[in-house]
C-alpha cells in the first residue's frame, strides 16, 4: 500500500473538484489538514455569496477509510489480541 502524504502539524492542501456538478451538494474544493496537536483531518470547502461578496464555508471531518482498510485494521488488532502471551 502506497505510504500518504502527511502535512506538518498546522498545514493542509486544497484541491478543486474537477467532479462537481452545479445540481449536487459537493464541496468545490477539498483535501487534507494536520491539526497543529498532529490529527489528520478532511477538509471540504464550498464557494458561498453573501451581502458585498463571496466566501469559503469550511468543514473537516475524520479522515474517509475505506471499507476494506477498517476491515484490515480490524484484523490486524484481532491479530495482536491472538500474539499476545497470557501467564497461565
Amino acid at each position: 500500500m502506497a505510504e500518504k502524504f502527511v502535512h506538518n502539524n498546522g498545514n493542509g492542501s486544497l484541491f478543486k473538484n474537477d467532479n462537481k456538478t452545479p445540481d449536487n451538494n459537493q464541496p468545490e474544493y477539498s483535501g487534507s489538514i494536520t491539526l497543529p496537536d498532529g490529527t489528520q483531518q478532511q477538509i471540504a470547502a464550498w464557494v458561498k455569496e453573501y451581502g458585498k461578496g463571496k466566501f469559503l464555508s469550511l468543514k473537516l471531518s475524520d479522515p474517509y477509510e475505506k471499507a476494506e482498510e477498517k476491515k484490515e485494521a480490524v484484523a490486524e488488532v484481532k491479530e495482536e489480541k491472538n500474539d499476545v502471551d497470557l501467564p497461565f
